[in-house]
This record gives structure tokens, C-alpha cells and sequence, in this order.
């Protein structure tokens, strides 16, 4: 939480605790107040309650995922594409390593609140689409992909369809043929070469 200082840095921080283990529908106030070693009333004066909270901790969470999947999106370019698409993935796969313990509070809190799901879309999901959308636009240009404009938002999404599923297949199965899903990958976008 390294955007959040002082006693909001404390909360937030036994708040994902309790969330971790508990989930966000048995979490409580009471329990989050208890790990901080203040009275619930006093958490009211920070947050206004245990969706505040969660929003908090999805927030800051999630610009920190955003953020370095942003990055990583940027430095790819045409030229070595298979290698750097390899390195992504390797990346990712880290990621949700480091990520691990926040996506596994997060994604099942947002399977069951549409706000909490609306905030993720906005925080991660759009503008990780939106970057990625883009940098297929040029990579296309400079790859002369015919009828890219037409075709590019579906492939963007078959790309991401196809990523997003290794990625967690891969951290179930235990395995990483990443090779041969950036060979489909590239099928995928029309960018083998």
C-alpha cells in the first residue's frame, strides 16, 4: 500500500490480511480493527466501511499491476517481437507470483460485486486493453498487416483470450510451453514472420 501513509497504510494492510484469508464476504470490521489494535469505531474515521476498504486496497493494488503491465506493454516493439513477447510472459508469469495474494482476494470479491467488478474493469481490464490496442496499431504498421484496422479488436481480443488463459492454465498446470503460445499468439495478430 505505497501510496496510503500512517494509520490508512495500517488498516489497509490488515484489511488485505484479513480479506486473504478470509475473503471479503467473512471479513469483518471487527477483525480488521483487532489486527490494527484499534476499536472498530475507529476504523469509521478512516473508511467508511469494509467496502471502502476493499475499494482502497483494490486501488492502490491494482495501479500497481496496471502500471507495470503499462510498462511492459510500451517497451514492446516489431522488431525481435517473438523474443520480447517470450519475455513478457516470463514476466507475467513472475507477476502473478508477486501479484498472487492480492488477485486471489480480488478476483473472487469481484465475481459477486458488480462494483467491485466495475472498479477492476476501469482500473486494469480498460486501460491494459486500451495500451494494447494501441501498440497492436503500430506494430501492425510496421509489419504492414493487411486489413488491420478492420480485424484489429478482435484479434486484440483473441490475444488477450489467449494470454490470460496460459497464464493461469499455466500457473495451475504447472508448466510454461511459452514458445509455442506466442507462436499462436502471433498467428493470432497476423504478425509471424
Amino acid at each position: 500500500m505505497s501510496e496510503v501513509t500512517g494509520r490508512k497504510a495500517e488498516i489497509l494492510g490488515a484489511a488485505t490480511e484479513v480479506f486473504a484469508e478470509k475473503g471479503y464476504d467473512a471479513g469483518s470490521m471487527r477483525e480488521i480493527a483487532a489486527r490494527v489494535g484499534v476499536s472498530e469505531p475507529a476504523l469509521y474515521r478512516h473508511y467508511s466501511g469494509k467496502e471502502a476498504i476493499f475499494l482502497a486496497i483494490m486501488r492502490t493494488g491494482a495501479a500497481a499491476m496496471r502500471d507495470q503491465t503499462l510498462a511492459l506493454v510500451d517497451s514492446i516493439h516489431a522488431d525481435g517481437l517473438r523474443e520480447q513477447m517470450i519475455a513478457v510472459l516470463k514476466d507475467r508469469r513472475q507477476a502473478i507470483h508477486r501479484f498472487g495474494p492480492l488477485l486471489r482476494m480480488i478476483l473472487p470479491a469481484i465475481a459477486r460485486n458488480e462494483q467491485f467488478l466495475d472498479e477492476y474493469r476501469a482500473l486494469i481490464v480498460r486501460p491494459a486493453r486500451a495500451k494494447i490496442t494501441a501498440k497492436a496499431a503500430e506494430i501492425d504498421a510496421a509489419l504492414a498487416v493487411p486489413d488491420s484496422d478492420a480485424t484489429r479488436d478482435g484479434r486484440v481480443r483473441g490475444l488477450l483470450s489467449l494470454m490470460i488463459g496460459y497464464l493461469v492454465s499455466s500457473f495451475v498446470i504447472g508448466d510454461d510451453p511459452d514458445e509455442v503460445v506466442v507462436d499462436a499468439a502471433l498467428r493470432v495478430m497476423r504478425w509471424e514472420r
